[in-house]
């Protein structure tokens, strides 16, 4: 089968087209097929509530006082907008104060898989391509910027750059160990935490459907939902390994988060589906 022709472009079709800065697009913005990383870990809570001082929301940290980031790191080799790369940094938050959550490297995991009341926040992207930065911005309400960025792949690990596209200023570079399968130690870990029943339910499921908040103000001035729909033919992951993974941030904001990863997801066959904002 087509990677355009999965069930899950048919229960998400194309609606129609926009007319933004760039030209015509089509609506809703889809991936067809791509491979790339999700990295969870933590961060300094102090760095990441100044980040968010203009957001009507809450970063959810953890119980020795550290937010909760997700970086997303992906190729995305077939789209409705073109082939493209994509860096995504999300903060973990919700609307109201919660209590803090145990410590537990698979945080991150968890709460997208188990936990509506916890939003992620699309807060740093960055693309590779004018038209995909231009959708991003415009219809999305992301903060999207332009980005030099490379991705490449073998059996062994996976290497990335991206940078600033107007001043070759690095953003982050690293190399992650590609997982082959899922280890024993962090699908058992994981399992404890999401519970059987749930786990089987989860796993019966066709796609994983998770609401994506944008920062106020690119375009919206409140932080909306939109509804994003996942699946992915390999998921592997495990914890994150010093002596196979390396990341590296550049002289931005984001390097004063100091950020820890703790877990590594890696996933192939990529479709997903972003809807509009409401």
């Amino acid at each position: 089968m087509p990677s355009s022709e999965h069930p899950l472009f048919k229960q998400h079709p194309r609606t129609g087209t926009a007319f933004i800065s760039i030209g015509e697009v089509p609506i809703p913005y889809q991936i067809y097929n791509g491979y790339g990383l999700f990295i969870g870990g933590v961060g300094e809570l102090e760095v990441v509530q100044r980040l968010l001082h203009h957001e009507a929301l809450t970063p959810v940290q953890t119980a020795d006082g550290k937010a909760i980031i997700g970086l997303w790191i992906c190729n995305f080799t077939a789209a409705s907008l073109g082939p493209h790369h994509e860096l995504q940094i999300s903060f973990f938050v919700s609307r109201r104060p919660l209590a803090p959550l145990p410590n537990n490297p698979l945080n991150t995991l968890a709460i997208l898989l188990t936990r509506p009341n916890i939003h992620m926040l699309c807060y740093g992207l960055w693309n590779n391509t004018p038209q995909v930065v231009a959708y991003n911005r415009e219809l999305l309400s992301l903060n999207a910027q332009l980005t030099s960025s490379a991705i490449t792949r073998n059996r062994q690990h996976i290497s990335f750059s991206f940078a600033a596209a107007d001043t070759q200023q690095p953003v982050l570079t690293g190399t992650i160990g590609q997982p082959q399968r899922t280890s024993v130690a962090a699908g058992l870990a994981l399992l404890r935490i999401i519970g059987f029943r749930r786990s089987m339910a989860l796993a019966r499921q066709p796609w994983v459907s998770t609401p994506v908040l944008n920062p106020v103000g690119v375009v919206l001035s409140h932080n909306a939902a939109a509804e994003t729909f996942t699946h992915n033919d390999v998921n592997a992951v495990r914890y994150y390994d010093q002596r196979l993974d390396r990341l590296d941030f550049g002289a931005t904001p984001y390097q004063a988060l100091q950020f820890m990863p703790q877990c590594v997801q890696y996933m192939d066959g990529f479709k997903f589906v972003y809807l509009q904002p409401t």
